[in-house]
């Protein structure tokens, strides 16, 4: 496929397979949707559950409850944002975003619990309580938690099918889950398990978060979705196997109690063994998926590059993250604050060019056009800027 802007001929290379909707934004409420609606009922219903369950346990113990919370949302927040930045282009709409996340820490929450209650019964009945207690968590818990938390996903999917153009978006989204359902799941654990006192507490953020917060259900999750079946379910098994490892006795080189200082150093180490082939599995697919995707935005801009809204060079700096940053501290130090922030709108609005180009099937379409202009204008008025100057642009007159 040919097109024609500015004079010169440029052809778009056919081998790379371009996501039809990239950059498309859209709401979790979908009120035409009946996915939306089965996703609203079930999470109101569990809803209640959960905030029944909080108050009992605000009871118990009102200083370790606080303080479960407290020390979660330090963990939290940063590895919220953490996940929500690994989309190096195009971030997911925050509705979708924090309904992922809802759904994890409300409805998969409530809905395992139950469900693994009634497994443990069948498991003890059928094994007996020496087996049960070695084995319950590992034939209840993986099989039960990863097929409520993957649901959720492919409610957000049925919802929003725009909004999953990759694997990457896939992450995103399970990993959100996955951070919902681990902050209540500790919760439970820091009340429940470990005492709820403030010292209970601490301990239980030790082992559950310091020692073992790189991995468990945000890595779970995060693995577990595809758009294509057999995809999909080959996640869905390594995240059950995953899970089901984490929970088995199968090396296990956790103390069987917590006595010494070689114990708590023990720990982490123990914890590293179960979880670290998947931790070092995400990481090898999370950089293959951000190589896709800036193979996807070069595909894209290539026909607009050398043109009054994208050089070469600009290009090139769009395609690398840490690039961009520079460029806009090398621009605050250039020309001010003011330059850096409109820098940082005209890369915005080039990448968005980008995701305009996969939507319209001509080159003359309106919308194209207006990104272009667009993109132009805010060019011309960062030039225009005393100091300010972009890499491979070329001042005439």
């Amino acid at each position: 496929m040919s097109d024609r802007h500015g004079g010169r001929l440029a052809i778009e290379p056919q081998f790379v397979r371009m996501p039809r909707n990239w950059g498309r934004q859209t709401s979790l409420f979908q009120w035409r949707q009946p996915a939306f609606w089965l996703y609203a009922v079930i999470v109101v219903v569990t809803a209640l559950y959960t905030i029944s369950q909080q108050q009992l346990f605000q009871k118990l113990s009102p200083s370790g409850w606080a303080l479960s919370w407290g020390l979660l949302l330090l963990y939290g927040l940063p590895l919220f944002l953490a996940i929500y930045l690994l989309d190096l282009y195009e971030r997911e709409p925050i509705s979708l975003v924090l309904g992922a996340l809802v759904w994890g820490g409300v409805a998969a929450t409530v809905l395992a619990g139950i469900a693994n209650e009634g497994w443990g019964l069948v498991v003890a009945r059928l094994g007996g309580p020496v087996f049960a207690a070695e084995w319950t968590a590992a034939l209840t818990a993986p099989f039960v938690e990863e097929t409520v938390k993957v649901a959720g996903v492919i409610l957000i999917y049925l919802i929003a099918r725009d909004e999953m153009d990759d694997m990457m978006d896939g992450f995103v989204y399970g990993a959100m889950v996955g951070l919902g359902f681990t902050l209540v799941e500790d919760v439970f654990y820091f009340i429940a398990i470990f005492g709820g006192s403030p010292g209970g507490v601490l301990a239980g953020f030790y082992v559950r978060v310091v020692s073992s917060g790189f991995y468990g259900h945000v890595l779970y999750t995060g693995v577990a979705f595809g758009k294509r079946l057999a995809v999909a379910l080959g996640l869905f098994v390594a995240a059950v196997a995953a899970h089901f490892l984490w929970n088995s006795p199968f090396l296990n080189f956790f103390p069987s109690s917590v006595d010494t200082f070689g114990d708590w150093v023990r720990i982490p180490f123990a914890a590293a063994v179960k979880g670290a082939p998947l931790l070092l599995f995400v990481i090898v697919m999370v950089r293959l998926a951000h190589r896709r995707e800036r193979m996807w935005l070069e595909t894209a801009l290539r026909s607009e590059v050398d043109t009054p809204w994208l050089s070469e060079v600009e290009l090139r700096v769009l395609l690398e993250p840490s690039a961009r940053r520079r460029s806009r501290r090398e621009m605050r130090a250039r020309a001010g604050e003011a330059a850096e922030r409109l820098l940082k709108r005209l890369q915005k609005e080039q990448v968005n060019l980008a995701m305009v180009r996969t939507r319209v099937a001509s080159d003359d379409d309106p919308q194209l056009v207006r990104q272009r202009a667009l993109s132009a204008s805010l060019r011309d008025a960062l030039l225009s800027m005393p100091g300010a100057a972009l890499a491979g642009t070329r001042r005439e007159g």
